[in-house]
């Protein structure tokens, strides 16, 4: 079985580009069908966040998602992208994405 058939949520992807000279702003790029949910306190650990909430993401390999990028979920939560990983081998080819809150 494919890890495709838990890719149930929709989630935008906003990307920070250059309107005019010194002008930017984030521009959705895309909407990706994808399963989130909470990342462990062990892996948040792993990576070094250690006050911010974390998520993992998992999309299709072909989801055009870099590290800075807002991911907003159905509810209009925001999540920054943190982390990017292809996983292709096997049955299950994915990108995992590590998401967290943006600090205010």
């Amino acid at each position: 079985m494919s890890i495709h058939r838990f890719f149930t949520k929709a989630v935008i992807i906003r990307r920070l580009r250059t309107l005019t000279g010194r002008k930017k702003a984030f521009q959705s790029t895309a909407t990706v069908y994808s399963h989130i949910q909470s990342l462990s306190r062990e892996a948040r650990q792993r990576l070094g966040i250690l006050e911010e909430r974390a998520w993992i993401l998992w999309t299709d390999t072909e989801s055009n998602i870099n590290e800075g990028d807002l991911a907003i979920d159905e509810y209009n939560k925001e999540y920054k992208v943190r982390e990017v990983t292809k996983k292709d081998y096997g049955v299950n080819q994915h990108l995992e994405v590590i998401l967290e809150e943006p600090s205010n």
